[in-house]
């Protein structure tokens, strides 16, 4: 626990005061540039290999079904984000190789942790399944998972065809991380945070899943309705 707080924390620092290196961020600068298809299946991939490993061929307690049920979300979600996700997505952001790296690390750490923590450490009373806590987090993680399902198809829906080709990062340096795809939408100084529009039209409501032209735009319906990061919000909820 202590390692864990100390590198979310170390993380959450070094964030505020450079961008995250993927999306609109994405440059030379933070390594080699991975197409986003590939490196969505590459780096999600082992969420799904070494649970499914781990359950048919390591030792188990005496599995109930609430084991089997946590189990089977774990792999629901990380099946839809390593098999499913990288198909539907049009024309992302190439990835740089050390955020993939970085996230092929935690995928890989983190199923075998859950994988291994139900199969032979977790032990639930029969009864535990009617429980207030085990329902209140069933219906927890299915709203989640469902905000961040339909908040990745809201932002799909807002690709037009001139942006769904191969992108251009530029990689001159940190300082022009971001800039590059700020030129349709006349935004000054883009954090960390997003473009920030600087006049009427960039702000404009653009009906889902129609084109205001290239560019990023402010995505509508949905959680997105009441938070700016939706498909962030469902991942938060849902675990």
């Amino acid at each position: 626990m202590g390692f864990s707080f100390r590198y979310f924390l170390a993380v959450y620092i070094t964030l505020h005061f450079l961008p995250s290196a993927y999306g609109r961020y994405a440059s030379r600068a933070f390594g080699i540039l991975i197409p986003a298809r590939i490196a969505w299946f590459l780096q999600d991939l082992p969420a799904v290999i070494i649970p499914l490993y781990i359950f048919f061929n390591c030792e188990h307690t005496q599995l109930h079904l609430i084991n089997y049920i946590l189990l089977g979300l774990f792999l629901v979600s990380y099946i839809q984000r390593a098999l499913i996700y990288p198909i539907l997505i049009k024309g992302g952001k190439p990835m740089p190789s050390i955020p993939f790296l970085g996230a092929l690390a935690y995928n890989c750490l983190n199923g075998y942790v859950q994988s291994r923590y139900l199969t032979r450490f977790a032990y639930y009373v029969p009864m535990e399944i009617i429980s207030v806590h085990f329902l209140a987090g069933l219906v927890m993680f299915v709203l989640g998972i469902g905000i961040n399902w339909q908040s990745d198809a809201i932002l799909r829906g807002l690709r037009s065809p001139l942006s769904r080709g191969s992108v251009e990062v530029e990689a001159t340096s940190a300082n022009s991380i971001g800039r590059v795809f700020d030129q349709d939408l006349g935004v000054d100084g883009a954090g960390p945070g997003g473009p920030m529009p600087t006049n009427h039209t960039s702000a404009s409501r653009t009906p889902v899943g129609q084109s205001a032209g290239a560019g990023y735009k402010i995505p509508y319906g949905g959680m997105f309705e009441f938070v700016s990061c939706a498909n962030f919000f469902g991942e938060i909820v849902e675990w």
